[in-house]
């Protein structure tokens, strides 16, 4: 029998187009949100599941980790795909750096398992909760609307040879209402003690920001939160279906056509072109860097990670140091 709540993640998923019949790969940590997320998809009706585990090595416990996600997809029935990666490398640390490198090798793990087996679709554990701290954390780092719309309940991401489908049909699930779920169903999960571990920004966001600032409302602050950032998600939409309209991205862009463009326009354009050629970490001063190569003279070139940079020459800006891996010319 189906509860109130798998109900909801179902119809999040039959929304984005995911009958229940379908093969799905499902990020799983062996956390409270993962696992919950594969009971839930399981309670549903979703059956052809195939729960993919990264060890980081970023914690001692780690293999003792992917052990018990093995168990638990054997005890459900489910194949259970664990892969070890080395994350930290010898320097180790923290911060978000350490936490790009991680969201890289996770992706890079799913695309070539979705390359092996032949599914794009891969289900994320993110939840209300999540939205809120990845509003707060883009809007402290100064990103602008497309940004701030946070994460979608379903969006499109080109990893080496792959177009991986990320779902997230929990984002409208508060952490609360997991946590009360998980009580009634009498479920284990693994307890990741860096969750609470000050050194990561999230944490800080989580553990300290928000309480402060519901101390300073004197009322919740969440729902707002996330209602604003539902509505910024939508006006985002807006924005790039509008963007769209003007012609599909180039793999150069013409400096003379986006002269032509009113400002926000023209920051959007850039970012989606920088976005489109996996540039990380694009935010406003990239951002604004690359829209000088437009309206100045000189500087005529702008460093960008990884060794590369863009130009601009001959009314063009384009990306040196692309390989055949760059996805921009896997889309043009």
């Amino acid at each position: 029998m189906h509860s109130r709540l798998s109900q909801r993640i179902a119809d999040a998923l039959l929304s984005a187009g995911v009958p229940r019949e379908s093969c799905l790969l499902v990020g799983f940590s062996g956390g409270r949100d993962s696992v919950a997320l594969v009971a839930l998809l399981q309670e549903a009706g979703f059956g052809g599941l195939t729960l993919l585990h990264l060890d980081h090595g970023l914690r001692s416990e780690s293999r003792m980790d992917a052990e018990w996600c093995l168990e638990f997809g054997r005890a459900r029935g489910l194949e259970v795909v664990v892969e070890r990666t080395a994350v930290g490398g010898t320097e180790g640390g923290h911060g978000v750096g350490l936490e790009e490198k991680g969201r890289a090798a996770r992706y890079a793990f799913f695309s070539r398992i979705a390359l092996q087996r032949g599914i794009r679709e891969v289900v994320l554990g993110h939840h209300a909760d999540d939205q809120v701290e990845t509003f707060l954390f883009r809007l402290l780092r100064g990103s602008g609307s497309l940004g701030l719309g946070g994460m979608a309940p379903w969006s499109e991401r080109v990893e080496g040879e792959v177009s991986l489908r990320l779902l997230r049909p929990m984002l409208g699930v508060w952490r609360t209402e997991l946590d009360e779920w998980i009580a009634r169903r009498g479920l284990t999960f693994c307890e990741d003690l860096s969750n609470a571990d000050p050194r990561w920004a999230r944490n800080r966001i989580r553990h300290g920001l928000l309480p402060e600032m519901e101390r300073a409302m004197e009322r919740p602050v969440k729902a707002a939160l996330w209602r604003t950032a539902e509505l910024l998600r939508a006006e985002a939409d807006w924005l790039r279906e509008h963007d769209a309209a003007g012609g599909e991205l180039q793999e150069q862009l013409d400096v003379k056509s986006l002269r032509l463009l009113a400002v926000a326009q023209r920051r959007l354009r850039i970012t989606r072109w920088l976005a489109l050629h996996a540039v990380p970490e694009v935010g406003f001063e990239l951002v604004e860097a690359v829209a000088r190569l437009v309206s100045e003279r000189f500087p005529a070139k702008v460093n960008l990670p990884g060794g590369r940079h863009v130009r601009r020459r001959a009314g063009r800006i384009f990306v040196e140091g692309c390989t055949g891996n760059d996805p921009l010319k896997k889309l043009i």
